[in-house]
C-alpha cells in the first residue's frame, strides 16, 4: 500500500515537472520567434538568445545565429561589390572621356588650321591620342577578362630574354619622344620560363608603360638570374613631392597622382601585371628607396 502511494506521488510529481518543462519550452519557442521577427523587421545586428538550457534548443539557436551571421556577411559583401562596381564604372568613364575630349578639341583645331605646319602638328597629336585610347581600351578589355574567374591562361616555354628585348624595342618611339634614355641591363644568357607569351609581354609592357607615364627623368630595366628564378626589375625616379603607397600600387585604379593629370593611364596597369603574373605562378612586388620606385617580377626558370 505504501509503495503504491509512493509510486503514485512520484508519477504526479513527474507529470507536474513535465508539464512545467513543456510550458517553459513553449514560452521559449514563442520568445525565439519574437526575437527572429524583430531582427528581420528592424535589420538588427542582434543574435537570438535563450534562457532555457536545453541541449536541443541550444543547438537550434546556434544554427539560427549561424545563418543570421552568414546573411549579414553576404549583405556586407554585396554592398562592397556594389561600391567597387560603381567605382570601376566611374574610373572607366573618366579615363575614356579625358582622351576623347582632348581628341575632339585637337580635331577642331586641325579643321581651323590655316597652314600645313599647324595641320601636321595637330595630326601628330591626334594620332598620339588615338594610340593612347587604343592602349587604354586594351587595358580595360584585359581587366574585364581577368575579372572572370573562369578565364585561364595556356602556358608554354617562353624565351623571357627575347620577350623583354622585344618589349624594350617596341617602346623606342616613346623613349625618343619623351627624351628618355633608359638604362638597360639584359644578360646574353637565354632564359626560359613556363608561362603565356602574350601575358608575359603584357606584364612587361605595363611595367615599362607605368614607369614612362608616372616616372620622371631616369628609367632603368634590368634582368637577373637568381638560382632557379628569373628576375626583371623596372625602376623610375619619382617626381618631387609625390607620395607612393607601396601597399596599394597593385590595386585597381590606384594612382599616386591624385590629381589624375597624367594622360594615357587607367590606373589598371600594375593591377593587370600583378594578376597575370600570379596566374602564371610568378611573384611581383614594389618598393621605394629614396626617390626611386621599383617593380620587380620573378618567374621560375625551366
Amino acid at each position: 500500500m505504501v509503495i503504491a502511494v509512493i509510486i503514485s506521488a512520484v508519477a504526479i510529481i513527474a507529470a507536474a515537472g513535465l508539464g512545467l518543462y513543456a510550458r517553459s519550452l513553449r514560452r521559449q519557442i514563442r520568445d525565439i520567434c519574437a526575437q527572429s521577427e524583430f531582427i528581420e523587421k528592424h535589420g538588427s545586428n542582434k543574435l537570438v538568445s535563450v534562457d532555457i538550457r536545453d541541449k536541443a534548443v541550444l543547438e537550434l539557436v546556434s544554427c539560427m545565429n549561424g545563418l543570421l551571421e552568414e546573411k549579414r556577411r553576404v549583405a556586407i559583401q554585396a554592398k562592397n561589390n556594389e561600391r567597387i562596381f560603381k567605382d570601376t564604372i566611374s574610373g572607366i568613364s573618366h579615363d575614356i572621356r579625358t582622351p576623347l575630349t582632348s581628341l575632339y578639341g585637337y580635331f577642331q583645331m586641325l579643321q581651323g588650321a590655316a597652314d600645313s605646319a599647324s595641320k601636321e602638328k595637330y595630326t601628330q597629336i591626334i594620332h598620339s591620342r588615338i594610340l593612347e585610347l587604343q592602349d587604354m581600351t586594351e587595358q580595360l578589355f584585359t581587366f574585364v577578362k581577368l575579372e572572370n574567374p573562369s578565364y585561364t591562361l595556356e602556358t608554354e616555354s617562353v624565351n623571357l630574354t627575347q620577350t623583354l628585348c622585344d618589349v624594350m624595342f617596341s617602346f623606342y618611339g616613346d623613349f625618343d619622344q619623351s627624351g628618355t634614355e633608359p638604362k638597360v641591363d639584359i644578360p646574353a644568357e637565354i632564359c626560359h620560363i613556363n608561362a603565356n607569351e602574350a601575358a608575359v609581354r603584357r606584364v612587361l609592357q605595363n611595367l615599362v608603360k607605368n614607369a614612362l607615364t608616372h616616372g620622371c627623368r631616369e628609367l632603368s630595366v634590368g634582368m637577373k638570374s637568381r638560382d632557379e628564378w628569373a628576375e626583371i626589375s623596372v625602376s623610375n625616379q619619382v617626381a618631387e613631392g609625390e607620395m607612393i603607397d607601396v601597399s596599394r600600387v597593385f590595386e585597381k585604379f590606384y594612382k599616386a597622382d591624385t590629381s589624375r593629370h597624367k594622360s594615357g593611364s587607367t590606373g589598371l596597369g600594375l593591377f593587370i601585371a600583378r594578376t597575370l603574373t600570379e596566374r602564371m605562378s610568378g611573384k611581383i612586388y614594389a618598393e621605394v628607396h629614396g626617390n626611386v620606385f621599383t617593380v620587380t617580377v620573378t618567374w621560375k626558370r625551366v
